[in-house]
């Protein structure tokens, strides 16, 4: 089976949330994922530190893995329900926090995940956004 989600494009959604970020004054990592979670492109900028890179990766992942964006993955994390069987004790890597979105196509088919980290929340959220907007038009 193809992968749905290939190089090609990935890397382009990365280096345009790179570009974006760099014309705003943000020094980010940005990671692609396939939906497996499993890292298809890592781009960092100059200056992003281990934690900037790690946090993008497992945004990603997160995404990918849950299908639903990591803000909305952070609110249920959150929720009086998770604190009886916290996510963390199933799996260590999802990151609840805002900056990480799925890549969907077709009727919300999940083909892989983005994450951004290195700025605050809400660049990082933001920044994501205008990835999975630039994917739209590289996904036929």
């Amino acid at each position: 089976m193809r992968e749905p989600l290939s190089y090609a494009i990935a890397h382009k959604a990365a280096e345009a949330v790179l570009d974006a970020a760099l014309a705003e004054g943000a020094r980010i990592c940005v990671a692609v994922v396939n939906r497996s979670g499993i890292t298809k492109v890592l781009l960092s900028d100059d200056g992003v530190g281990p934690i900037g890179i790690e946090t993008a990766r497992r945004k990603a992942y997160t995404a990918a893995v849950t299908g639903v964006p990591t803000s909305k993955f952070a609110a249920f994390a959150a929720s009086p329900a998770m604190a009886v069987a916290p996510v963390h004790h199933v799996d260590a890597d999802p990151r609840a926090v805002p900056g990480g979105g799925p890549i969907t196509v077709d009727a919300g088919e999940v083909i892989g995940a983005v994450g951004v980290g290195g700025a605050d929340a809400e660049t990082d959220e933001r920044l994501a956004s205008r990835a999975l907007e630039s994917l739209k038009d590289l996904i036929a």
